[in-house]
């Protein structure tokens, strides 16, 4: 166990030092807190950019929060002007959420922090080593989802 606490204590410096990298060397960063986002607003933004459009259900479901929950955060979404909510002409009892022009804004702005990263940072390692950190990931957060089973 302690080995583990060393790596992890190594890890989480190593990931502090990426994060300082990314705020010194990308000004396009400070440019997201312009958005004023709360971090469970940011989570489900980026949820809506990979999925939309989505319902509050899938938001509930994949966050494993109640849709009470949801749909305060999606109405202050909606009042910032960060989505929009139509609906769903085959279920008229859905509303499907979809990004609004505060919303597209923020998927460019962090389309060109990906794209800067790619650039100067992840393109100088190979995609296998990228795989293998994905592949790690994917382990730990597997270990959260299987808690339930």
């Amino acid at each position: 166990m302690h080995d583990y606490l060393i790596l992890i204590d190594k890890i989480n410096q190593k990931f502090e030092q990426f994060k300082l990298i990314v705020l010194k060397e990308t000004k396009e960063v400070e440019e997201l807190e312009n958005f004023h986002l709360t971090p469970q607003q940011e989570v489900i933004m980026f949820y809506i950019i990979r999925n939309e459009p989505v319902i509050a259900n899938d938001i509930a479901n994949h966050f494993d929060i109640s849709k009470s929950a949801v749909s305060q955060v999606i109405s202050k979404l909606d009042e910032m002007k960060m989505i929009v909510r139509q609906e769903n002409s085959i279920n008229r009892r859905e509303t499907l959420i979809s990004l609004g022009n505060k919303g597209q804004e923020f998927r460019e702005l962090l389309k060109k922090i990906d794209d800067i990263l790619v650039e100067k940072y992840y393109s100088k390692v190979s995609l296998n080593e990228l795989k293998n950190v994905l592949d790690t990931l994917d382990k730990i957060v597997g270990t959260n989802n299987n808690k339930g089973s």
